[in-house]
């Protein structure tokens, strides 16, 4: 069963076993190349068994504990290292408070991506447990450890609980779960965490899939936070007065942000617009200064220079927090409410979800992107093709009709002052189309390119057509039920 979960690491809780387990491990999961960790258990409870593929994984010991083993484990394909801790909690919620303990010392031992797995023998949420009606001191405390070291609890697809008692189930709960630090993000771009088949155990094994290493190219998003940058409005002035294009007013506006999304690139590679960049040389230059200030008094001039020093880094902050609302698109937060914490986790959860990994085509699941790329396309080419050429017949009857003056309103010329006020009604934190510029890009910018945009529209008052691209946007595939895999269970959104 172990061959057929195509799993390169592996972490067994409970084993009951006493002494040396290399043996059995080698019965488990017979290969050369299989090497194992392990914790002996107390008695008939507890123990831990991990075990991996050396040919993708190269392993080694950093803690054993008294309910933990946590091992280091370095990619043999790719750039990848990271810590796996292996956990059997016992029922005692008091004795749980130890393993909590155990397990926060071994974070302080490590840096970078983070998963811990086992059977933590509590769950987090009344609903987690059947026929639960009251949440437990255990229970918070639980949830309480997870925040406390910034953990993520990946959703579990498909079932409910991960263990069962007798065949009737009377009793069932989800004490199994893989938790993994916030660093797991920035390398995998669809981490699932899924149950696999269930035969004679009385728990569902669980499985943490990273999906593809390649990410997915990002389209380009204008990040509002450059608006607060000195200089910035001036340096958008310069650059768009300095395009030079021919041809119709709407192709050269289409032309235009073309040519300045890719300046704003360009720019946002080096220090101004890079708040990475920025925050790296901020913290060095105050390093330094506390350096000086344990060997001597600080002059005046390098007192005054740390304070100069910590106003930049408090906006560097808000730039943080208002780039990680953008990205989050809770925009029913307000900006300035030392939110980014909150934005940062809302915004990896959207990365997370917003794949599609897998389809069902022809009736069979189907993980290929070029293929799932195209049934959907077709899908949609199918649904939206018209088969008939009906038209219901229109009947006059009598209906509301507008006067004279709202006609002749609905008419008239473009104003500025109107597409201005259509502008601000506008959320500044979207963009309406794939040039990814948002609306607060136009807003703040318009008397820089407010003329382009007037000719633009005066040019489709005349001839009634505009820039294809304009009229481009992105559809998401939002999905209408936990576990959608085939296309009807999506809808567009």
């Amino acid at each position: 069963m172990i061959w057929g979960w195509k799993a390169d690491i592996i972490c067994l809780q409970e084993t009951k076993l006493e002494g040396n387990v290399v043996d059995l491990a080698k019965q488990v999961w017979a290969g050369r190349w299989i090497k194992q960790a392990y914790l002996e258990s107390s008695g008939t409870r507890g123990g831990i068994l991990m075990m991996w593929d050396e040919r993708a994984w190269r392993g080694e010991i950093l803690e054993i504990g008294a309910y933990s083993i946590t091992c280091k484990f370095e990619s043999q394909l790719q750039d990848f290292k990271c810590h796996i801790t292996g956990v059997y909690a016992p029922n005692c919620y008091k004795e749980r408070r130890i393993v909590w303990e155990e397990v926060s010392a071994v974070r302080g031992l490590m840096e970078g991506p983070w998963a811990i797995c086992g059977d933590f023998n509590v769950t987090r949420y009344i609903s987690e447990k059947k026929n639960c009606t009251v949440r437990t001191r255990g229970m918070k405390e639980f949830s309480d450890f997870i925040e406390d070291m910034k953990l993520v609890d990946l959703q579990l697809e498909d079932v409910t609980y991960t263990w069962f008692k007798g065949d009737q189930q009377e009793a069932a709960s989800r004490i199994d779960r893989i938790l993994i630090s916030e660093e797991w993000d920035d390398k995998f771009q669809n981490l699932k965490q899924i149950p696999l088949q269930r035969l004679i155990l009385d728990h569902i094994p669980i499985a943490l899939l990273g999906g593809s290493w390649e990410r997915n190219k990002s389209y380009f998003k204008f990040e509002n936070w450059w608006l607060e940058s000195e200089g910035f409005i001036d340096r958008v002035r310069e650059w768009w007065s300095s395009f030079n294009f021919t041809g119709k007013p709407d192709y050269r506006l289409a032309c235009k942000l073309k040519s300045l999304k890719t300046k704003l690139k360009e720019w946002r590679n080096g220090e101004e617009g890079n708040l990475g960049i920025q925050r790296k040389k901020l913290l060095e230059q105050l390093a330094d200064l506390e350096a000086e200030r344990e060997d001597r008094i600080l002059t005046n001039e390098e007192s005054a220079k740390k304070s100069e020093l910590m106003l930049k880094y408090e906006e560097l902050i808000k730039k943080e927090e208002i780039s990680w609302r953008q990205k989050s698109r809770a925009l029913w937060l307000k900006e300035g409410d030392k939110n980014t914490k909150f934005f940062h986790k809302i915004a990896n959860a959207h990365r997370r979800y917003n794949n599609i990994d897998q389809l069902m085509i022809h009736g069979e699941l189907n993980q290929e992107p070029s293929r799932i790329k195209g049934e959907i396309v077709e899908y949609y080419k199918r649904l939206y093709k018209e088969s008939s050429q009906w038209r219901p017949e229109y009947i006059n009857v009598q209906c509301p009709v507008l006067t004279e003056e709202d006609n002749q309103a609905l008419q008239s010329n473009f104003e500025e002052s109107e597409v201005l006020r259509c502008l601000k009604l506008c959320v500044v934190d979207k963009a309406a189309g794939p040039d990814g510029f948002t609306m607060g890009f136009f807003i703040k910018c318009w008397d820089v390119v407010k003329q382009d945009i007037m000719d633009t529209f005066q040019n489709f008052y005349e001839h009634e057509v505009f820039e294809k691209s304009f009229n481009a946007t992105f559809i998401a595939l939002i999905p209408k039920k936990k576990g959608a895999k085939e296309l009807r269970d999506f809808r567009p959104n």
